[in-house]
């Protein structure tokens, strides 16, 4: 049996891993706020057993693999509980709202350091070529080549070696590489790519990893995170702005549980780095989406908190429960449309996307 076809099945410890934690940052921060909780859930409902009761709060392992929750009290129903979530004045909820999203972070940081640690930083003033298809292979070129210059033009951006095979109108182009440290000149003629519709080398591009110390790995862990974050953010602004006609759509698109799951086999299947580095991203996606201000996510909670706090009135509750529960109604359909272009990709031979995917967001119930 070809074990290979359930790769995608590598999916269920890495977004669950990252889902738990965005609910441990809520459980965690809800404590120390005063907030009652009624549970802690590993997993989806229906409930498989009770692991065991801390401090009055059932931990339970439910069927359903993918993620887990906090159930505060007040979120279905009993508003007037003084120790309800619904009950908390802003400076009290605010910070709960937030620690999922911040939890993310860190994790994200904490793996990004342990990569770099293990495997070294990606010098991003460098490109190398990760990967090879049949005609850069024929064209001279190998793994791990760094590109020096083409045409004479210095490489320090993989946007850079696009831009000049793109504009090379399929003539033939000079490309220096540095290959075992000793500079090698290919004359490489760009194939077109009808599918494409571009020229290319046919290769895959990266960054050349340096060794760093384990002070170096973490500091370039933060720094990394939150310049991904920044493109993260710039990305989804961009995939609005082509929604509503803006400006050109990016390259990729939308991805829900289902290309999620066959994008992580693929990265499962590159090895242990990859996989760990996709998890990161992933945990980096996962806070971005859930501190958007879109109705039952963390962030339009964050927002209801601080229009109370401007007001100075307490905003019902019940009024506000309707507004996420429209918000999840809204993403669970939107949810559907994008399985529906998963499955249809998988069903057409597309691939998932070419772009970090957007993970299900995290709803409060």
């Amino acid at each position: 049996m070809d074990f290979s076809s359930l790769a995608w099945l590598a999916v269920i410890p890495a977004l669950g891993f990252l889902v738990v934690v965005h609910e441990l940052g809520h459980y965690w921060v809800g404590r120390k706020m005063g907030i009652k909780i009624e549970e802690f859930g590993i997993g989806l409902p229906p409930r498989a057993k009770v692991l065991f009761v801390r401090k009055g709060i059932p931990f339970t392992l439910n069927w359903l693999p993918l993620g887990g929750f906090v159930r505060f009290a007040g979120e279905e129903g009993g508003f007037d509980d003084p120790d309800s979530l619904a009950s908390a004045p802003p400076r009290r909820r605010i910070p709960v709202m937030a620690a999922g999203v911040i939890a993310n972070v860190i994790t994200a940081i904490i793996m990004f350091a342990i990569i770099f640690a293990i495997w070294g930083f990606p010098n991003l003033d460098k490109v190398m070529v990760a990967s090879t298809d049949e005609f850069a292979s024929k064209a001279g070129f190998v793994v791990e080549d760094v590109f020096v210059s083409i045409n004479g033009s210095p490489i320090s951006a993989d946007e850079q070696v696009r831009q000049l095979v793109e504009t090379s109108d399929g003539k033939p182009v000079s490309v220096v590489v540095q290959r075992d440290g000793v500079e090698q000149t290919l004359s490489v003629t760009p194939q077109y790519s009808a599918e494409a519709q571009r020229y290319r080398f046919g290769v895959g591009l990266g960054n050349p990893r340096e060794s760093v110390n384990i002070f170096q790995a973490i500091i370039n862990g933060f720094t990394y995170s939150f310049r991904l974050l920044g493109e993260m953010f710039m990305g989804f602004a961009m995939l609005i702005g082509g929604l509503l006609g803006t400006n050109p759509a990016p390259e990729g698109g939308l991805a829900g549980p289902v290309g999620i799951a066959r994008l992580t086999g693929q990265v499962a299947r590159s090895g242990l780095r990859d996989y760990l580095n996709f998890t990161a991203l992933l945990s980096l996606n996962l806070a971005l989406i859930n501190i958007l201000p879109i109705p039952a996510l963390d962030g339009s909670r964050i927002i209801f908190a601080l229009i109370e706090a401007i007001r100075r009135k307490k905003i019902p509750p019940e009024r506000e429960a309707v507004v996420h529960a429209i918000g999840m109604m809204m993403l669970l359909g939107l949810m559907l449309l994008v399985t529906v272009s998963d499955v249809r990709n998988i069903i057409s031979g597309e691939p998932a996307i070419t772009m970090p995917p957007t993970p299900t967001p995290i709803v409060r119930p």
